[in-house]
C-alpha cells in the first residue's frame, strides 16, 4: 500500500511534488496565508494586537452561524432565515436587558436572557425544520420555506420594535462582558471544537452525513430522517440566536434589520471552507478557516483603504473560486474512484 507521501508525489514536476493535491487539500489555508502576508507587507499595522483582536472578535457573528450552517449543508439543505433569527433575537435580548438588568444587583439577570434566546432560537428552528420534514422537502424546498420564515421573522421584530432602534440603555456589566476581550473569542472556539467532535465523533454526525449523501438510503435503512432535520434547524437557530446576543453584545444597541446579510455570509464561509451544498461531505474546522478568510479579507481591504464596492468584487471572486474548486475535487474525487 502507498504511503500518504507516495500518494502525493506526481512524476515530472520539480521535486515530485503534486502541486494539484497540494491545493486541493491545502487551497483555504494557502489562501489565508497569501492574504495576511500581502495585507502585512502592504500596512505594518494590519498584523497588530489590536487589529488581530478586532478580526477575530468580527468572525464571531458570521462565525456562529456558519458552524451550524454547516450541520445543515450536510443535509444537503440549506437556512436563509439566519439573518432574521439573528435580528429578533437581539432585539428581544436588548428590551429584555433594559427591563430587568439595570443595576449591579440585577446583573445575574443577564444569564436567563442568554437562556431565552436559545429557547427562541430553538423554537424558530423547530418551525423551519418541521415544515421542511413535514412536506419531505429537500435542498430547493429548504432554500423556499427558510426564505418565507425570513420574512415571516424580519416581519415580526419589525411589528416587536415597530422599526425602530433599540439603544442598550441597561448595566454595561456582565451582558457587555460577552462583547469584549477575549471571552468572546474563548466561547466561540469552544462551541466550534464541540460541534467538530458531534458531527465527526457521534451517531447524530455521522447521520446527517449519510443523510446527505443519500436521503433515499437512509430512508430505506430506517433512519428517523425527520427528526434530524428538525434536530439540525434547531442548532441552527440557536447558535443564530447567540449570534445576535453577542452582536447587540458587542455594539450595545439593536435594530429590526441587523442581521440583514448575514445568511449570506454563513453559507459563503461554508462555501469557501469546501462544505459541499449537495450534502454529505463538511467540516467544522475548515468552516471556522472559511470565516477566517473571508473576515480577514474584509479587514484587510479595509486597513488598505480599499472601497465598499471594490471590496464586494474581492469577495465574490473568492467565493466562485471556492466553489470552482470545490466542484473540480468532486470531479477528481470521482474519476479517482
Amino acid at each position: 500500500m502507498k504511503s500518504d507521501m507516495e500518494k502525493g508525489v506526481k512524476k515530472g514536476l520539480p521535486g515530485g511534488v503534486d502541486f494539484g493535491a497540494v491545493l486541493r487539500t491545502y487551497g483555504i489555508v494557502i489562501g489565508l496565508m497569501i492574504i495576511i502576508v500581502a495585507a502585512a507587507v502592504l500596512e505594518p499595522t494590519f498584523l497588530t494586537k489590536n487589529n488581530v483582536l478586532n478580526i477575530l472578535r468580527n468572525m464571531i457573528v458570521t462565525g456562529l452561524s456558519a458552524l451550524s450552517m454547516t450541520y445543515v449543508f450536510m443535509l444537503g439543505m440549506m437556512d436563509l432565515s439566519v439573518g432574521s433569527i439573528i435580528s429578533l433575537s437581539g432585539v428581544v435580548c436588548v428590551t429584555l436587558a433594559n427591563k430587568f438588568v439595570q443595576t449591579d444587583a440585577q446583573d445575574a439577570n443577564t444569564y436567563p436572557i442568554i437562556l431565552v434566546a436559545v429557547l427562541l432560537g430553538a423554537v424558530m428552528g423547530a418551525v423551519n425544520g418541521s415544515i421542511i420534514t413535514l412536506i419531505k422537502g429537500r435542498l430547493g424546498a429548504s432554500f423556499i420555506i427558510t426564505y418565507g420564515t425570513q420574512i415571516v421573522f424580519s416581519a415580526i421584530a419589525m411589528l416587536y420594535t415597530g422599526g425602530n432602534f433599540i439603544f442598550g440603555s441597561y448595566y454595561k456589566g456582565t451582558y457587555a462582558a460577552f462583547g469584549k476581550g477575549l471571552l468572546p473569542i474563548w466561547l466561540f472556539l469552544v462551541i466550534a471544537a464541540m460541534m467538530q467532535f458531534i458531527l465527526k465523533s457521534t451517531k447524530y454526525g455521522k447521520s446527517i452525513s449519510f443523510i446527505g449523501a443519500n436521503r433515499d438510503c437512509a430512508y430505506m435503512s430506517g433512519l428517523n430522517v425527520g427528526k434530524y432535520i428538525i434536530i439540525t434547524f434547531i442548532v441552527s437557530g440557536i447558535c443564530s440566536a447567540l449570534s445576535g446576543f453577542y452582536v447587540t453584545a458587542r455594539i450595545g444597541s439593536a435594530t429590526p434589520i441587523q442581521g440583514n446579510g448575514y445568511e449570506l455570509n454563513a453559507i459563503a464561509a461554508c462555501v469557501v471552507g469546501g462544505t459541499s451544498m449537495q450534502g454529505g461531505t463538511g467540516s467544522v474546522i475548515n468552516t471556522v478557516i472559511g470565516v477566517l478568510v473571508l473576515t480577514v479579507l474584509n479587514n484587510a481591504l479595509n486597513v488598505l483603504g480599499i472601497d465598499s464596492n471594490s471590496q464586494l468584487l474581492f469577495r465574490g471572486v473568492i467565493i466562485i473560486l471556492s466553489v470552482t474548486l470545490d466542484m473540480f475535487n468532486k470531479k477528481y474525487a470521482v474519476k479517482k474512484g
